[in-house]
């Protein structure tokens, strides 16, 4: 009997000695509640889409993470991988990596799996779906002929041996590092299966559906009101033993989308706005030597509809082009300057290694700053053409207004009739009752029903390849045309023999000088051609109150929040008898 009662005393002890080790974070301070206002209003958050609106960048580069992000200097590095293991065995013709990831978890505390990164690669290569991040993935096995249709989805090289490992099988010998730099595009973020909602495209609108891998994810979204971003409170973190802070210091990041530019411009002055992104256009001037400015990784450009006339004809969209002063252009913006061609600075000759920028390693400047009126005259005249509608669709924002504005005046004095066309979005009520947004614009660009679009046309990667490759047939993902089973070319309808060759030679060469040469005749060929009109580089700027401090940076020009800290948060409303995510009250 005295060694039961031993026993259990024993056990007792260990028992309480466990408990002891708990931690009680009841009480724990949960974090400040930060007014920002990091960009326009975005309405989808489905990353394979960020490449139209720099804007959708700022925010889902707070909500998505991938296998590996830039640095500062635009090397890769790893980020949600934990190790790389390189598989190669050349005498058998096998080239393979497997990466292990790190144990890193959704928004509604699920892992992140293998899976996940497999579900959202198949849906940019799926033959029916146009990713334009496609040619990223062109390196895997069988993954150009899964994106033609000639093989099934199941084809690619692509498995989890584990469900925190990831293999990946290659066509030959491949270039990991390169590899490695497409992988820290964000367009190649994990996506949940049973998260996106296969029967709307406008799943990625619903705060109800959508969960995020990242420091932070959408707790509420409101069209025209309000977006919330909450932290990810598993987000690298053990919740039961772990400070709440451990890995993302913010509780709350809020935007209100209710207010003008000036008024948020207003309210940053007034003390009321911590952090403010996207500045008046109207006030940009006054506070250009007060804000940070960076490189944005974004081109403003236009691309034309060359299926409908007169645009079919590239006499036309070089004279268009050549008429526009982009010097103004930039001058209206403020935070831009003159496009010297489609790829932007931040993009790399060689690699971020090399350290010399694509741009810098051109011979000459493909686009002139300045107008030339009289040179777009004698080519419309020898186009034939002396005028005509044209529809400009633009994103329903003041910047985009304002060169849109610019440019109706100089292309009606060629004699065209220009009507601008702004598009929003749309609110509904899916069969699941999902309150879901429309992005018109994307459904408009999606479907080709425009004359002329102006997009921000961001980077895909450090690296030019799939910026360029986009514009050739065989590396566009374009949807398969259902009358002849053939591929469509980009949204462009633009098609080249000449330049699909260029670029299916740059994809096969090993020697990286070599390469970036192929690369600099491909774009000189494309701004020859003019199926895409470059028009200035867009810089990110903020202002920043001295409340607010410990902001990150991303490569791709954009503020982190992971470690934000605020400073005298009782100033700030919202930070007062508010609930944490566990209903703890500060």
């Amino acid at each position: 009997m005295k060694k039961i009662i031993a026993l259990l005393l024993c056990i007792s002890a260990v028992l309480m000695a466990s408990a002891g080790c708990t931690k009680d974070l009841t009480n724990e301070d949960p974090g400040a509640i930060i007014p920002v206002y990091l960009s326009t209003e975005i309405t989808n958050f489905d990353p394979a889409y960020s490449n139209l609106d720099k804007a959708t960048t700022k925010v889902l580069g707070l909500i998505y993470e991938g296998l590996f992000s830039a640095d500062s200097k635009g090397k890769p590095v790893k980020n949600q991988a934990k190790s790389v293991k390189v598989l190669d065995r050349p005498s058998d013709d096998y080239y393979a990596i497997e990466i292990t990831l790190k144990n890193a978890y959704w928004s509604d505390g699920t892992q992140v799996q293998a899976a996940d990164y497999i579900y959202a690669w198949k849906r940019i290569l799926e033959s029916e779906f146009r990713g334009e991040a496609a040619s990223m993935l062109f390196a895997i096995k069988n993954a150009r002929d899964v994106n033609r249709g000639d093989l099934s989805i199941d084809d690619l090289g692509v498995t989890d041996v584990a469900s925190n490992v990831l293999r990946i099988e290659f066509e030959g010998k491949t270039d990991y590092n390169k590899f490695y730099e497409y992988l820290a595009s964000p367009m190649l973020v994990p996506l949940r299966e049973n998260a996106v909602d296969k029967v709307t495209a406008d799943w990625s609108s619903s705060s109800q559906i959508l969960v995020g891998n990242g420091p932070f994810f959408v707790r509420t979204y409101t069209p025209g009101e309000k977006l919330v971003l909450e932290r990810n409170r598993y987000y690298y973190r053990n919740i039961e033993e772990d400070s709440i802070k451990k890995s993302v210091t913010p509780y709350r990041l809020v935007i209100n989308y209710k207010k003008t530019a000036e008024e948020n411009l207003a309210d940053f002055e007034s003390g009321d706005l911590v952090y403010l992104s996207e500045i008046a256009l109207s006030k940009r001037a006054d506070y250009s030597s007060k804000a940070s400015v960076s490189e944005s990784m974004s081109v403003l450009s236009f691309i034309f509809n060359t299926k409908t006339a007169p645009f079919d004809n590239a006499d036309v969209r070089n004279a268009l082009s050549l008429a526009l002063d982009r010097s103004k252009i930039a001058d209206i913006l403020v935070f831009a300057k003159p496009a010297a061609g489609l790829i932007s600075d931040g993009v790399f000759e060689k690699s971020p290694s090399s350290k010399k920028s694509f741009r810098s390693g051109a011979s000459e400047e493909l686009i002139s700053a300045s107008a030339n009126v009289d040179s777009a005259k004698a080519l419309l005249k020898k186009a034939g053409v002396n005028g005509g509608d044209i529809k400009l669709t633009i994103h329903d924002r003041d910047t985009d207004k304002a060169v849109a504005e610019y440019v109706k005046t100089v292309w009606e004095s060629l004699g065209f009739k220009v009507t601008v066309e702004a598009l929003g979005y749309k609110r509904y009520t899916n069969d699941q009752e999902y309150d879901l947004v429309s992005n018109l614009y994307n459904e408009a660009y999606d479907a080709g029903n425009f004359d002329v679009i102006l997009t921000d046309n961001l980077m895909l990667s450090t690296d030019a390849f799939p910026n360029l490759a986009m514009y050739a047939k065989a590396f566009a993902s374009g949807v398969i045309d259902n009358d002849d089973y053939e591929l469509t070319p980009h949204i462009s309808g633009y098609y080249s023999e000449e330049y699909d060759k260029k670029i299916t030679e740059a994809f096969a060469e090993t020697d990286a000088a070599k390469r970036a040469a192929l690369l600099h005749e491909a774009e000189a060929m494309l701004i020859k051609d003019m199926p895409v009109m470059p028009l200035v580089q867009l810089q990110d700027a903020y202002l920043k109150s001295s409340d607010i401090s410990k902001l990150g940076s991303s490569y791709y020009g954009y503020s982190t929040f992971t470690k934000a800290v605020l400073r005298n948060i009782s100033k700030y409303p919202d930070n007062v008898g508010y609930e944490t995510a566990a209903g703890d009250k500060k």
